[in-house]
């Protein structure tokens, strides 16, 4: 116990003396290209559970109840035409690619995401980096999941780097708690390996410099919370909350409010505030919104391969937010979520009646 506890101390020392001084909104890069989580930071599921493949990289195992394969592609521009902005960069852009395959064993994903802005307010270089992840529902209310990942920087001027490491979490459903239904708990421990390091990258951190800068965290975790509000006739409502820990050296926190009707229109309000960020002056972001429509496809080419697969789902959804006093993200997407869900339980007969 005791060998133990001289390790965590450790540890948490080696942290703590770990430089951190990301450049602003750079604990945000993945959630900035895709409008499901730009309008919904949550390692729970979002207030309306709806999950992506990119929703790994907020918790890795929340594709675990998925019955479909999943298709994402977005993109996001990043518009700074403030007075605020005197450099010559005013658009900065971003894009998501995700997959996701269910099997009988557990569901198996994969996104890939860049990001190219050198915004005096999102000064992140040009990054590309490559998420897998595999989870699985350990019983009917408790999934597990894992990532590993891998990235590459480039700042055009000759400077590189690179990132790599794993990410872990689990998600877990409660019994409804009075007006609270389906509450969800949320827990995750991202980014712990080798971040993006300004070594020989022109990058300028939060306070300013170009000293100590490395993006993502080396290590964050988080926990988060959600609930439905609501369920009336076809409209219900529901909430998430969130708190990540940055190297134990800043703390973030994203809220959001969602409304459905029928399933097929999702509207996202949300908010998220950076500890670090507002101590070094960065204007507190605008909520953020987003809304998603939902349609029902039939395709006789998909049918070919199975008829399960006849009809299927496209969702194209909207986000924006007004990032650090004059960024305007924009963000457009489009998800398709291929054949049907399996709503029949498994037909099991002991005994048909028939005598041998």
């Amino acid at each position: 116990m005791k060998k133990l506890l001289v390790g965590a101390a450790l540890f948490c020392a080696a942290i703590f003396a770990f430089a951190y001084n990301p450049p602003f909104n750079g604990e945000d890069l993945y959630r900035l290209t895709n409008p499901d989580l730009l309008s919904s930071t949550s390692a729970s599921g979002g207030p309306i559970f709806s999950v992506i493949p990119a929703s790994i990289t907020l918790n890795p195992s929340l594709l675990a109840w998925e019955q479909r394969t999943i298709v994402n592609l977005s993109y996001t521009g990043l518009i700074d035409a403030s007075e605020r902005n005197t450099s010559d960069s005013k658009y900065g852009q971003g894009f998501q690619v995700g997959l996701a395959i269910p099997t009988k064993l557990m569901v198996f994903s994969g996104t890939v995401q860049g990001v190219f802005s050198r915004l005096p307010g999102l000064d992140a270089g040009n990054s590309l980096v490559l998420h897998l992840g595999a989870s699985k529902d350990v019983t009917e209310r408790l999934l597990f999941g894992m990532n590993i990942y891998g990235g590459y920087y480039f700042d055009g001027t000759g400077g590189n780097d690179f990132t790599v490491g794993a990410d872990l979490g689990a998600l877990y459903q409660f019994d409804d708690m009075g007006f609270l239904k389906s509450p969800r708990l949320g827990v995750a421990i991202l980014n712990m390996g080798k971040p993006l390091v300004n070594s020989n990258i022109k990058v300028l951190g939060i306070d300013g410099t170009a000293e100590n800068v490395s993006f993502p965290a080396i290590f964050t975790p988080s926990v988060s919370f959600a609930a439905t509000l609501f369920e009336i006739q076809d409209f219900k409502g529901g909430f998430s909350a969130d708190l990540s820990f940055p190297t134990f050296q800043n703390v973030a926190f994203a809220t959001a409010f969602g409304f459905a009707y029928k399933d097929i229109v999702n509207l996202n309000i949300g908010w998220n505030v950076n500890l670090r960020e507002l101590i070094n002056k960065s204007i507190v972001n605008w909520p953020s919104v987003g809304l998603s429509f939902k349609f029902s496809i039939t395709s006789a080419t998909i049918a070919k391969a199975s008829n399960d697969w006849e009809k299927s789902e496209i969702r194209p959804s909207l986000a924006w937010q007004n990032l650090n006093g004059g960024i305007q993200a924009i963000s457009a997407g489009v998800t398709m979520d291929l054949g049907m869900r399996d709503t029949t339980p498994p037909e099991i007969i002991l005994w048909d009646g028939e005598e041998e």
